[in-house]
């Protein structure tokens, strides 16, 4: 099987053409996204503050995610059929919530941020500081999440350039506006950490116009009109989205909550192991962009595959990506170990104890990556099949039900206070995931189009 997936040429280069543009993206994101944390991290506990405060916008993204995959795989099977309007109409009903819970999200953290950070950390110059960025960046969820929108959809009717060109623009606009703005240059003000919170909200607004823009010029099939809006709030349009959507959003709720008190345990444990684990998830960071491509094309292609049921070729495509997925697996553990140290050292203005905190978890990501690639590849088949609830029960449920109570347990109960050991002890969870999804895989019930249902 290995030898036949990487003789099938035709499939190779369906996914360079999806995948490739979506890695290219979110390397250049991703590297600029490590910039920015140098930069605030040469003022005092400029990383834990913009970490802690991201930890918001992380789990808006998340939630919001859920919401986009539940959509977006009606848009890929409707590709599928090439069937334009019912994608323009499913683009905006997807627009239409995600602008509302995005606003909702942009309230709270404006009007309550301090509050909202309390959650995680008691350490106050933390919380000062975070709050300060959040209110200011608290105003780039609208627009970012909508743009994320047209992301989306740009990827599951697989043209992933536009997504890669508008992010490139956007990212050099973002990491442009972070120097001259936090440091201070010409005549702009110095606003230290401020300047990253607004330098967001600029490039966000930037972001959207150009999927607009472009959108509206090249009459793209995903830019839905008024009467797609119209029709998209009909009840024999949304409601079966909607249904099938729910434990997604569900799903990556609990996640994101779930994920939130893991930070709560590692700021207990200090905020030195903290900046440690934030440097350290910054740069594995860069070792997840491929995964995030990869999972892109699982879901474009199975997705269409599934659309115009042709069953066989979705098996043939997910037995092919797994066998990739195991190659990419091997490969990014052992690369997160060779240079853990040296990616870690641009990070050296931070104490010593947070840079080998850094180091050591580095070691541990290895593993995590290596897992997340195959969990990954089984969660975009299983989502283009529409098996939201089972994807919920693996994802969250599994989270909820072993891995937050072996964070929990073992930090209040058992007294483990080193961050390594318990991040180590986490990987547990993953590896029950892959186990769980590796037997329903098998068993081939995510082989069908949700649009007959």
């Amino acid at each position: 099987m290995f030898i036949a997936t990487f003789k099938d040429k035709a499939f190779l280069k369906r996914v360079l053409i999806i995948a490739l543009p979506i890695v290219i993206q979110q390397l250049f994101l991703t590297t600029l996204g490590i910039v920015d944390t140098v930069m605030v991290g040469n003022f005092e506990r400029g990383v834990a503050s913009v970490g802690l405060a991201s930890q918001i916008s992380t789990i808006v993204g998340t939630v919001i995610f859920g919401i986009t995959v539940g959509i977006g795989l009606y848009i890929a099977q409707y590709y599928g059929e090439r069937n334009y309007e019912n994608i323009r109409k499913s683009m905006a009903l997807m627009i239409i919530i995600v602008f509302f819970i995005a606003l909702f999200f942009n309230l709270l953290a404006f009007f309550f941020p301090t509050q909202l950070l309390g959650i995680f950390s008691d350490d106050e110059f933390v919380l000062e500081l975070g709050s300060q960025y959040l209110i200011i960046a608290s105003f780039s969820y609208v627009p970012n999440l909508l743009a994320f929108c047209f992301s989306i959809g740009y990827r599951n009717i697989q043209k992933t350039k536009v997504p890669l060109v508008v992010s490139i623009v956007t990212a050099l606009f973002n990491v442009t506006l972070n120097y001259v703005l936090i440091h201070g240059f010409w005549f702009f003000p110095r606003l230290e950490v401020k300047g990253a919170g607004v330098a967001t909200v600029i490039s966000s607004f930037i972001s959207i116009i150009f999927y607009i823009v472009h959108a509206l010029i090249t009459k793209e099939a995903i830019m839905p009109r008024l009467k797609d809006f119209k029709g998209a709030i009909r009840k024999m349009f949304a409601l079966p989205k909607l249904k099938r959507t729910l434990p997604f959003l569900i799903n990556e709720t609990f996640f994101s909550v779930g994920s939130s008190l893991y930070i709560v345990v590692f700021n207990n444990v200090g905020t030195d192991a903290y900046e440690g684990y934030r440097i350290a998830e910054t740069v594995i960071s860069v070792m997840f962009i491929i995964i995030i491509g990869l999972g892109t094309a699982v879901g474009a292609m199975i997705g269409e595959s599934l659309g115009k049921k042709d069953y066989e070729e979705a098996k043939r495509y997910s037995q092919n990506f797994l066998v990739i997925g195991i190659v990419m697996a091997l490969a990014l553990g052992l690369i997160s170990i060779v240079f853990a140290r040296p990616l870690v050292s641009i990070f050296q203005n931070n104490s010593p104890a947070v840079v080998d905190n850094a180091i050591k978890l580095m070691y541990v990501f290895a593993i995590r990556v290596s897992l997340r690639v195959l969990v990954i590849i089984m969660f975009s088949i299983f989502r283009a099949g529409g098996l939201s609830k089972f994807v919920m029960f693996i994802d969250s449920g599994v989270m909820w039900l072993i891995g937050i109570p072996i964070a929990f347990l073992s930090y209040y109960a058992l007294g483990i206070n080193n961050i390594v050991v318990l991040f180590l002890l986490l990987q547990i969870e993953p590896v029950v995931r892959l186990i769980i999804s590796f037997r329903a895989y098998l068993k081939n019930k995510w082989a069908q189009n949700v649009l007959s249902n």
